[in-house]
């Protein structure tokens, strides 16, 4: 075992920690090439030490680029195909290592900001002892592999639809396997009771015990607006909300308009605070000396409240959260990527009468008074710990065995077929949403513009897309 250790504190030196931001070789380049009977994500790392060779071999599509990579591809190209037991099981730790995800170390930084996601590796000294003392070892490696229901049956999918094209990925193929990459980026445990918001699908189920116990519609963000994905605990839910007016908005929009005598304030009862709350009078305020990236904007709970009777909170750095709204037009629509990327629930109220069930013990009739007659901006925290997933998948699997497809509407599928496929220099990455928000001059000093109302849709909605999008 003192080989293993060796490699085992390797790893961790090279990838577990100090280059958990690089990205490793893409399946093509790991040695582990396809064959008719198996793929590098089907096939176990036993299975692997006997399968048939293939009788050719496609170039690799480009080598790996970091040490983490380098690394592990030279160590697998030393290891002979038939060596020794010794041999295998060392082979079987550095795949256990891509069963896990570990093709792309950091998605936000080689993929795009709003992948707030990582892989969940396994120890790598955990995964050979674990090996040396099962009696099944396929099936223990097999068990590398993520657990969850979804992963199994897109993996499933794949081998059917690679077993259709003599072993070689279609793009159809290659849409499923990127989505089984995504899994290996989930949380072992998703929780007993969780929120799954799946943005290309639209949708937002509320799960107990792996079932589905209510759905519903959601609004995702525009695609220069995109909602992050990430995995965050519900904080709290907040029945007749406040609206904290968000930098980019503030700055892009409220700023300019303050320049010019604030009539967006004025029209939608918006107000001026400072860091730690205390109101001030933006009507008396020189915004010609000010920056109002030192202030606060909100807009007060009541009749005019962007974000309606509910709001749900999961702190993160990208500032978003779920709530109501009071344009429901939006959800007839087959793309709903029309937020500035907070996601906008069709029927929040069920959905918080619902968790504050779970949570809480409490009614329908209680929840139902709360968010009509209860005290304004009134937050409910959470007792028991409810994951809040933003999810985004574009392959998935219903009860009945279908697959069912979404568009890749944030391109985050190509992003991630590209980095398998080792075209890490083909990826547009687009713009980091987290950096900060920096004036344009020219909309400080530009004249107003005046929009017309569209019918058929809400003060409300022509106040946020002044702002370019609802939030």
């Amino acid at each position: 075992m003192g080989r293993f250790l060796v490699l085992a504190l390797s790893l961790t030196a090279l990838g577990l920690a100090g280059m958990a931001r690089a990205e490793t070789l893409a399946p093509e380049t790991s040695a582990l090439q396809e064959t008719p009977q198996a793929t590098a994500d089907d096939q176990t790392p036993a299975e692997a030490s006997t399968a048939r060779a293939p009788e050719a071999v496609a170039p690799p599509a480009a080598g790996p680029e970091t040490p983490l990579g380098i690394a592990i591809k030279a160590r697998l190209e030393a290891i002979p195909q038939d060596g020794s037991d010794q041999d295998k099981k060392e082979r079987a730790a550095l795949i256990a290592f891509f069963a896990r995800g570990g093709r792309i170390m950091s998605p936000a930084e080689k993929l795009n900001s709003n992948l707030d996601r990582k892989p969940q590796l396994l120890d790598p000294a955990a995964v050979i002892e674990g090996l040396a003392g099962a009696p099944d070892k396929a099936a223990y490696l097999t068990g590398t592999h993520p657990r969850h229901p979804q992963f199994e049956r897109l993996r499933e999918k794949y081998a059917d639809a690679i077993a259709k094209t003599g072993g070689k990925p279609n793009a159809a193929a290659k849409k499923i396997l990127a989505n089984m990459e995504m899994w290996r980026w989930m949380h072992d445990d998703l929780g007993a009771v969780h929120l799954m918001a799946n943005v290309p699908a639209y949708m937002i189920e509320l799960v107990k015990d792996g079932k589905a116990i209510h759905t519903e519609r959601i609004v995702v963000g525009e695609i220069g607006k995109q909602s992050s994905i990430f995995t965050r605990p519900l904080k709290s839910i907040t029945f007749r909300p406040m609206w904290r007016v968000p930098e980019s908005i503030k700055v892009n929009e409220l700023w300019p308009s303050l320049l010019r005598g604030g009539g967006l304030m004025r029209q939608y009862g918006l107000e001026v605070e400072t860091k730690d709350g205390r109101r001030l009078d933006w009507r008396t305020m020189d915004w010609r000396t000010l920056d109002i990236r030192n202030y606060e904007v909100v807009q007060p709970a009541g009749r005019k409240s962007v974000m309606g009777y509910v709001k749900f909170s999961f702190p993160s750095q990208h500032t978003i959260f779920m709530h109501d709204t009071p344009d429901k037009w939006m959800f007839n629509s087959k793309q709903r990527t029309l937020s500035h990327g907070c996601l906008r629930l069709r029927n929040p109220l069920k959905t918080a009468e619902l968790i504050l069930a779970e949570d809480k013990g409490w009614d329908a009739a209680k929840v139902d008074d709360l968010a009509k007659n209860g005290p304004m901006n009134n937050e409910i925290p959470m007792d028991t710990k409810i994951k809040m997933h933003i999810a985004y998948f574009t392959t998935w699997v219903d009860d009945a065995g279908t697959l069912k497809t979404y568009s890749d509407v944030y391109g985050h599928e190509k992003r991630v077929t590209q980095a398998l496929d080792g075209r890490w220099d083909a990826i547009a990455k687009g713009r980091n949403h987290l950096a900060p928000v920096v004036p344009d001059q020219a909309q400080l000093t530009a004249k107003p513009v005046k929009q017309a109302a569209r019918s058929g849709k809400s003060a409300n909605d022509d106040f946020l897309s002044s702002f370019g999008g609802g939030f």
